[in-house]
């Protein structure tokens, strides 16, 4: 019996029916400050008031009871124990919060098979420009808050890396960091994900339900990509959780408090969507306590030779051919475009032009296909408007499928969206 109870994780202490303490083990005498032998001794000895003696008296369990024992927050269960309907003794057993906290962030983690992990910091972000600089010190100060963070920037610029760095630099560091990105996922799925579901909320519910993002993010981040793709409804539920810190699963009834701090992202102009009746301007107000601007590649061309070598050597981990070489053109020309696509596109640049490299050697002619990505704006036709002035996004998507030939895949991925995502801005724009 002693075996057992102290091999126990949780703290044990049983009395009889004269309250007499009748066993004990070591874990429920460190958090009870019991010394000594103590067995057979009256418990109202160390804790005078004890509520075990109510137990005895009553006969019915108290579970969940939470208490404050030398310090420490702990929670209680006191159990009767009764043989042939007589209360014979009672038993108690107990654990510190903060170990079930731990317990409760490690099974979150499991729970959530494609949980992602931050592995960037905001130290490993290349470059160094002034740009970026600023932009690295912004996230740095915005970590050490609990607040909201809004990250803007065009697709491909590295946003969610921010986020990642904002994460581990934060308090929250080691709890879970979580993603989701709003543009991938339909309606119903994107809120079954977010806030998850009780068994038989629809057809294909899992047995037992599932938890949502925001409950496994809890004590974490919560990354919500291209926020400003999210539907209205969505947003209309996402503001209650950020003002309540409480969510319900589809096809609940129980309210669920969760602890986590969102990191949002965008492409989009939010305040011309608000105009436009996108997107929920209480909602952006709530989410823009902090706002951190990603600036494009364009804007910080002198960080290419070092994004150039820190991606070549990530190539050469991944491929037999070894570059040992960049001629210095290389860089020239690539600092002289223009790169709609941003760091997403210099990789997959970078990338093709390690393929191509002979003799270990990036030379001017691996890159010189990107004198044929020069993209004239047309005064009229796909992404123009009556004045003739081309979208800005009309124009990146534009010039990104003429780099791509039209492959659509290809060209989703430099955009950093979906093709699901890219088909429908094409119908919007009136881009063949």
């Amino acid at each position: 019996m002693e075996a057992v109870v102290n091999s126990a994780h949780d703290a044990v202490i049983a009395v009889d029916r004269h309250s007499h303490i009748t066993l004990v083990n070591e874990h429920a005498k460190l958090l009870l400050g019991l010394n000594g032998d103590v067995l057979g001794k009256p418990i109202t000895d160390y804790i005078p008031h004890s509520d075990m003696l109510r137990v005895l008296k009553t006969g019915r369990q108290e579970l969940g009871d939470v208490a404050t024992v030398l310090d420490r927050s702990i929670v209680i269960n006191r159990i009767p124990v009764i043989v042939k309907d007589q209360i014979v003794g009672a038993v108690s057993n107990f654990k510190e919060i903060i170990d079930i906290q731990k317990m409760e962030m490690s099974l979150r983690k499991k729970l959530h098979e494609n949980g992602l992990e931050a592995r960037y910091r905001l130290e490993s972000i290349i470059g160094s420009s002034p740009e970026i600089l600023y932009t690295k010190e912004q996230a740095a100060m915005f970590a050490r808050t609990n607040a909201t963070v809004l990250i803007t920037g065009e697709s491909g610029t590295g946003k969610e890396l921010f986020a990642q760095g904002i994460h581990l630099e934060s308090t929250r560091a080691m709890g879970p960091f979580l993603a989701v990105n709003c543009a991938a996922l339909p309606e119903s799925l994107l809120e079954s994900e977010l806030f998850g579901y009780e068994e038989g909320a629809f057809t294909g519910a899992k047995k037992g339900g599932k938890p949502g993002l925001f409950e496994l993010a809890h004590g974490g981040t919560l990354f919500l990509d291209e926020i400003g793709e999210m539907p209205l409804r969505i947003q209309v539920l996402l503001l209650r959780v950020l003002q309540e810190r409480r969510v319900r699963r589809v096809g609940g009834e129980r309210i669920i408090p969760v602890d986590v701090r969102i990191v949002a992202a965008t492409n989009r102009d939010l305040a011309e969507e608000i105009e436009r009746e996108h997107f929920r301007a209480d909602l952006y107000y709530r989410i823009n306590m902090l706002k951190l601007d990603v600036p494009p590649l364009r804007d910080r061309l002198t960080d290419i030779p070092e994004l150039v070598k820190s991606m070549v050597q990530e190539v050469n981990e991944h491929h037999e051919q070894k570059i040992e070489r960049i001629d210095d053109e290389v860089y020239r020309i690539l600092q002289g475009h223009t790169w709609p696509g941003n760091v997403r596109e210099l990789r997959n640049v970078v990338e093709r032009s390690v393929l191509m490299a002979r003799d270990g050697r990036i030379t001017a002619e691996s890159v010189e296909f990107l004198y044929a990505r020069k993209v004239a704006r047309p005064a009229s036709g796909p992404g123009t408007s009556r004045s003739g002035h081309i979208d800005p996004e009309a124009a990146k998507i534009i010039a990104v499928l003429q780099q791509s030939k039209h492959n659509k895949t290809l060209a989703a991925k430099v955009l950093g969206m979906d093709r699901t995502t890219l088909w429908r801005k094409m119908k919007q724009y009136n881009i063949q």
